[in-house]
């Protein structure tokens, strides 16, 4: 009986055991669940003051920080630190609730820490950028920048932080040297740019320029091209489009069509489609071999293809084929490069001696306006097909 009460006992004693053992596993649980939703959300309820409480502590340090200013929040950052001293968050914190402190030297010891602990944490990159950029470092404030921009930053701290690296010479030089690793924030400092100033728009030119071809393709260079266009900057829009879209020095872009794409809206140099119900367009051919079969199915000609061309003023010389077409069928086709879209100046093609289904027209042109409109029109119901268009200077 004595041996049976004492095995019960026992049991009991082993049950209470776990039981507890079970409740603070709970509540270590919980604690540490509370700790790592405050990381993300630090309105969220958690608690400081237990061995792991880094994210709650941080949590409270930026609550602190926002309702009652830099110096409430620096207990609670070095609590955040204790609990997780290799945590590059943590410290960063510290060093910044120092830094608007006016803690210098102190902030200065925490960024100098987190910087060693990784590169993912912001703050502490915008603090070292801020400190090249000071000691003139452009080397070091590029690499700083550059895995900031890696970071995913809202567009504009993005643009804030790459006009200061840009803004001077040797800045853009060393962000030069970066960019030609195409890194993955390379293609939307060229596409984000709608509602840039013109002199951040003009730096970033520069560095297109300085690295040349291989970084960005011609869809990228549209967005920033575009912007120039609208800033009136018409020789640095066609140096950028020249620079990426294979133009090969060619006054006009993509004679062959090659590149046209009826599904997507054209921007910039590109060739410019009607988009009027009475016009039929199709590209025939493939990609190495094409052209447009046009046609006007309304009453009155229309402006059926065209495209901006910048030009310096002296005579000029358009050439076109149609293949597959009748002569009286390509003489529907008309001929403008004006500063408007003016069927009134436009021309009928005369045929090029020995060559077959080719025409050409020339035109003399001043410095009225900067950009001019190639337009190629079509009369109705006279369906043809259009290929290799060329611009060049008259000989």
């Amino acid at each position: 009986m004595r041996e049976l009460r004492a095995t019960n006992l026992l049991g009991r004693s082993r049950q209470a055991i776990l039981v507890v053992a079970m409740l603070v596993f709970a509540v270590a649980a919980l604690l540490s669940g509370t700790d790592r939703q405050s990381r993300e959300f630090p309105n969220s309820p958690s608690f400081v003051g237990w061995p792991y409480d880094t994210g709650a502590a941080r949590a409270q340090a930026v609550l602190a920080f926002v309702r009652r200013g830099p110096a409430a929040a620096i207990g609670y950052a070095r609590r955040a630190v204790a609990s997780d001293p290799i945590s590059a968050q943590a410290v960063s914190t510290l060093g910044q609730a120092q830094l608007y402190s006016n803690h210098t030297a102190e902030a200065h010891e925490a960024f100098r820490v987190s910087g060693q602990l990784g590169w993912r944490d912001a703050m502490t990159q915008i603090y070292w950028l801020d400190q090249a950029l000071q000691d003139e470092n452009y080397k070091v404030a590029a690499e700083r920048l550059d895995a900031l921009l890696r970071q995913g930053l809202t567009d504009e701290n993005r643009d804030r932080f790459l006009a200061a690296v840009a803004a001077s010479d040797a800045g853009r030089r060393a962000l030069a040297e970066r960019l030609k690793l195409a890194p993955p924030w390379a293609r939307t400092m060229v596409t984000t740019v709608s509602d840039l100033p013109a002199d951040q728009v003009l730096q970033r030119v520069d560095l297109m320029r300085r690295i040349g071809r291989g970084v960005w393709d011609c869809a990228a260079s549209e967005g920033i091209t575009q912007r120039l266009i609208s800033l009136d900057l018409i020789s640095e829009a066609q140096s950028v489009w020249n620079l990426n879209c294979e133009t090969r020095g060619a006054l006009v872009y993509d004679g062959g069509f090659d590149h046209i794409d009826t599904l997507r809206k054209s921007s910039a140099f590109d060739w410019q489609l009607s988009n009027s119900g009475d016009a039929e367009i199709t590209i025939v051919g493939d990609h190495d071999r094409r052209s447009l079969a046009l046609e006007v199915t309304g009453t009155i000609s229309l402006p059926i293809v065209q495209q901006m061309v910048v030009l310096r003023p002296g005579r000029y010389k358009i050439t076109w084929r149609t293949p597959d077409t009748t002569p009286p069928q390509a003489r529907a086709l008309q001929v403008s490069l004006a500063c408007s879209a003016d069927l009134s100046k436009a021309l009928v093609g005369q045929p090029v001696a020995g060559k077959v289904d080719a025409w050409r027209v020339e035109f003399s042109i001043d410095d009225q306006c900067k950009i001019r409109q190639l337009i190629f029109w079509l009369a109705p119901h006279a369906p043809i097909r259009l290929d290799d268009v060329d611009l060049s200077l008259a000989r």
